[in-house]
C-alpha cells in the first residue's frame, strides 16, 4: 500500500512539475517576445517622420539618435540594430549580431518581414524580432531588429527545474515515509490478529484480538475474526460435551455387558440365570445399536448432506403416521378441509412426526395423542399434543439438547438415548423451519413445528 501511494505521488508530482515547468518556460518566452515587440513599436514611432522622406541619410540620422539614446544598459540588455538597404548597420551594442550565420537572412531588406527568430553567436542564443521600415511608397528602406539573450531565461528555467525536482523529491520521500507509517499503523491490528490466530489451539480458544481503533475495514475484519473464534469456541465446547455425553451413555451398557459376560464365563449361574443374563446382554447391545444409529444420523445431519425435496401434503402425512403409531399409543388427527403442502423429504418429516409421537408415548403412558396441521399465513404448522402430565418448567428450555433427558424420564429409568428431539430439531431446521414445545392450556405437552408453505403441485405446474 505504501509503495502504491508513493508511486502514485511520484507520478502526480512528475506530471505537475512538467506542467509547471512548461507553463513557466512558455510564459518567460512570451514575456521576451512581448518586450521585443514593444521595443520595435517604440522605434517605429520614433523614426516614422524620417521614414517618410526620400533621403536614407535622414533616416540614418534619426536611427543613430534613437540608438544612442537606447544603449544596451538602458534597454535591460536588449540589443537594437538597424540595417539599411545600402548595407549600413547601426547598433547600440558592440556585439555584431548582424554577422551571425543564422541572423543575416533576417536583416535582408528584400525579404524582410515582421517575425521572430533565434540567432546563435559566440556560444550564446538570442531571441530576435525583426520589423521592416518602409517609406511612403511602401518600399522597404531598412530593417529594425531587437534581440535579447535567452541565457537568463534558460538559467531561470534551469533553476526552476531543479527547484521542482528537489521539492518533488522531498515530497515523495515525505509521502513515502508517511505512507509507510500509516500503513504500518493500520496493519498493526492485522499483525496482532495474525499472531493471535497462529497461536490459537484447542486449549486457547478463549483468546481474542484486542482492537480499539476506528470502525473501518480493519475493525470489521477484527470483529469478524473474533466472531469466528466465538463460534469455534462454542462448537468446540459442544463437541467436548457431545463426546463426554456419548462416552457416558456408552459406558453404562458396556459395563452391564462386561459384568454379565464375566458371570457367564465363570459358569456359576443356573440355567435360568444364564438365560436372563443373555437377555440383558442382548438388550444392552440393542441399546448401544440405537445410540450409535442416532449418533450417525445426527452426524449426517450436521454435515448438511443434501436431501431430495418434493411436495409433501401434511394431512396425508399425519394420517399415515397415525396408522403406524396405532400399536404404541392412541392417536387421532384433527379433520379440516383443504390440503396443506410443504417442500421436504417425506421420509424426514415422517421420522420427525414418529419421534414426537413415540416421545409422547414414552413420557405420557396411557395418554392419547392428537396430531393436527393448519396454515398461518405463508407458514404450515404441525402440532402434536398429548393429554399427559406435561413438561416440568425447568426441562422445557433443555428438551432439544443432545443426550438431555427430563427428570421424570430419569426417575422412570427410561432407556432412551436423549437424541430423539435433537434429531427432530436438526431435521426441521434443515427445511428452514423451527420446532418448539410448551404445555397445553388444559394440561399435556404440545410440540409445534413451523415450516414454509408451498403451492400444490398442480398450482406449481400451471404457474
Amino acid at each position: 500500500m505504501a509503495l502504491s501511494v508513493t508511486i502514485a505521488l511520484l507520478v502526480g508530482l512528475v506530471l505537475l512539475s512538467t506542467v509547471v515547468y512548461v507553463g513557466v518556460s512558455r510564459r518567460m518566452a512570451a514575456d521576451i517576445e512581448h518586450s521585443l515587440v514593444a521595443e520595435a513599436e517604440a522605434y517605429a514611432a520614433a523614426v516614422a517622420p524620417g521614414a517618410t522622406t526620400s533621403s536614407e541619410q535622414d533616416l540614418i540620422s534619426v536611427s543613430r539618435a534613437y540608438l544612442s539614446a537606447r544603449t544596451s544598459a538602458e534597454t535591460g540588455g536588449r540589443i537594437l540594430l538597424v540595417r539599411f538597404a545600402s548595407g549600413k548597420v547601426l547598433s547600440n551594442s558592440a556585439l555584431r549580431l548582424e554577422s551571425a550565420p543564422d541572423g543575416s537572412r533576417l536583416l535582408e531588406p528584400a525579404r524582410a518581414g515582421r517575425r521572430f527568430g533565434t540567432v546563435h553567436l559566440d556560444g550564446g542564443e538570442y531571441r530576435v524580432a525583426t520589423v521592416p521600415v518602409a517609406d511612403r511608397t511602401g518600399r522597404v528602406v531598412a530593417v529594425f531588429e531587437a534581440a535579447i539573450s535567452t541565457a537568463s531565461a534558460r538559467q531561470m528555467s534551469g533553476q526552476l527545474g531543479w527547484t521542482l525536482f528537489g521539492a518533488g523529491f522531498a515530497i515523495v520521500l515525505l509521502g513515502a515515509a508517511l505512507s509507510a507509517l500509516v500503513a504500518r499503523s493500520s496493519l498493526r491490528p492485522l499483525r496482532a490478529a495474525a499472531r493471535t490466530a497462529s497461536s490459537i489451539d484447542v486449549a486457547s480458544l478463549h483468546d481474542r484480538v484486542d482492537y480499539a481503533g476506528a470502525d473501518d475495514e480493519v475493525g470489521s475484519l477484527v470483529r469478524a475474526l473474533n466472531a469466528m473464534l466465538d463460534r469455534l469456541q462454542v462448537a468446540a465446547g459442544e463437541q467436548r460435551r457431545f463426546v463426554a455425553d456419548a462416552s457416558h451413555e456408552l459406558r453404562t451398557p458396556l459395563a452391564v455387558i462386561r459384568g454379565h459376560v464375566e458371570l457367564l464365563s465363570a459358569d456359576v449361574l443356573s440355567p435360568e440365570d444364564r438365560t436372563e443374563s443373555y437377555g440383558m446382554v442382548l438388550d444392552e447391545i440393542d441399546r448401544m445399536s440405537r445410540l450409535i444409529d442416532d449418533l450417525l444420523r445426527l452426524a449426517r445431519l450436521d454435515a448438511g448432506a443434501p436431501r431430495s425435496r418434493q411436495p409433501v401434503e401434511l394431512r396425508s402425512l399425519l394420517a399415515e403416521a397415525v396408522g403406524k403409531c396405532a400399536p404404541l399409543v392412541s392417536c387421532a388427527t384433527e379433520r379440516r378441509d383443504g390440503t396443506l403442502w410443504v417442500s421436504a423429504c417425506p421420509d424426514d418429516l415422517q421420522q420427525v412426526v414418529l419421534n414426537l409421537v413415540c416421545n409422547a408415548a414414552t413420557h405420557a403412558e396411557g395418554a392419547s395423542v392428537e396430531l393436527r396441521c393448519f396454515a398461518e399465513g405463508d407458514r404450515a404448522i404441525i402440532e402434536i399434543a398429548d393429554n399427559g402430565p406435561g413438561i416440568p418448567d425447568g426441562d422445557i428450555e433443555h428438551l432439544f439438547e443432545r443426550f438431555y433427558r427430563t427428570r421424570v424420564a430419569r426417575s422412570k429409568g427410561s432407556r432412551g438415548s436423549g437424541l430423539g428431539l435433537a434429531i427432530v430439531q436438526r431435521i426441521v431446521e434443515m427445511y428452514d423451519g423451527t420446532v418448539s414445545a410448551h404445555n397445553g392450556e388444559h394440561g399435556g405437552a404440545v410440540f409445534r413445528i413451523d415450516l414454509p408453505r408451498t403451492a400444490a403441485p398442480a398450482e406449481t405446474s400451471v404457474a
